[in-house]
């Protein structure tokens, strides 16, 4: 399957809180009404970590994901009337909202992974081999310091798509989405050691995420 995910900026006039509840409460609900998307899953941001080339993109208040069986399935339900209500709805309350277009990879996990609530979320730039490698370094890392771990990286794989003409988006300069599931109460140092430690990685984007699952595969 793949992944359509919407990096959103809250405007500037808009209270964050009152961001986070129109998101979750009037937003979640419409998009739910897309036909043909799989899953749905709003992450909210709870915390900005450190990314050394975080000026290429405009400032990320939220991380949406919805799954699609395929590009062309995601591409009917885009011209639906759901969803042109979906964008009505993005001009009142978003400044910026720059479409990821990702294949879903293969999820990586350690030990009891039902339930690991502590949620991270990596915007990266650079070669497909070099974010392989990160991959394989993080995953065994984690493996040696926690007893229930999870990762899986998203490979873009479509730069052509916006949310409307009418709505701002930032430049297409993410390579690869990272998520990271870690058991409550932990913290994820390891993959910011070692992606600051590879010359041809660059983070655009890390974020400690509340997720909310609106609707499961």
């Amino acid at each position: 399957m793949i992944i359509r995910s919407g990096l959103i900026r809250n405007r500037d006039d808009v209270d964050f809180a009152a961001f986070s509840r129109h998101w979750r409460h009037v937003h979640g609900p419409l998009a739910l009404r897309v036909e043909a998307m799989r899953a749905y899953r709003q992450n909210h941001i709870l915390e900005r970590l450190p990314a050394r080339q975080g000026d290429r993109l405009h400032r990320v208040d939220g991380i949406s994901q919805l799954w699609f069986d395929n590009v062309e399935s995601m591409r009917v339900a885009m011209e639906s009337a759901e969803q042109r209500a979906c964008i009505e709805d993005i001009r009142e309350f978003l400044s910026d909202a720059t479409i990821l277009i990702q294949q879903e990879g293969e999820r990586r996990q350690q030990g009891d992974v039902e339930r690991l609530p502590m949620k991270y979320i990596y915007l990266l730039a650079g070669p497909d081999a070099a974010i392989r490698t990160m991959e394989g370094r993080v995953f065994a890392d984690l493996a040696a310091s926690f007893a229930n771990a999870a990762l899986r990286v998203n490979p873009i794989v479509d730069r052509g798509f916006s949310v409307d003409p009418t709505v701002s988006a930032g430049g297409q300069v993410i390579d690869a989405v990272l998520e990271l599931w870690l058991p409550q109460g932990t913290y994820d140092p390891v993959a910011q050691r070692i992606m600051s430690e590879n010359p041809d990685m660059g983070i655009i984007g890390a974020f400690r995420v509340d997720e909310l699952i609106l609707k499961e595969t």
